[in-house]
């Protein structure tokens, strides 16, 4: 299934709870109108700028408003397959911000950090396996 701008928008400002349109047109830096005109599908090419609040309003990737634009985003950004299962809500803001935010050596040594973590992790399950089939 292909997710729309209209789907997206509307998904994404609903999960953040009691966020009105009125609200995401104030953070996104556009119109009440506008944000309706986006949810309802009358507007299907908003501008770069509109975008870009959108994004930063909705903690959305970009590159997923662009994809609903062209028709070409099949998930929800938050239903998407990961490696990791980010059941934890700030586990998952915590990455995406990470993602978002740093830059350079910052991002690195937190990536870093995270392959360490998942490496022990899977070395550990490794251990246990072996000594199961051991017994």
């Amino acid at each position: 299934m292909t997710v729309t701008l209209a789907q997206l928008i509307r998904a994404a400002r609903r999960r953040l709870g009691d966020m009105t349109q009125g609200d995401l047109g104030k953070a996104a830096g556009t119109s009440l109108e506008n944000v309706t005109a986006i949810e309802n599908g009358r507007n299907l090419q908003p501008g770069p700028e509109v975008i870009a609040g959108l994004s930063a309003s909705l903690d959305l990737p970009v590159e997923d408003i662009y994809a609903s634009i062209a028709g070409t985003l099949n998930d929800y950004p938050w239903e998407k397959p990961r490696e990791i299962d980010l059941r934890d809500a700030e586990l998952e803001l915590m990455f995406r911000q990470v993602d978002s935010m740093l830059e350079g050596e910052p991002k690195e040594r937190v990536k870093s950090f995270i392959r360490f973590t998942l490496n022990e992790e899977r070395r550990r399950r490794k251990q246990e396996k072996e000594e199961k089939q051991e017994k």
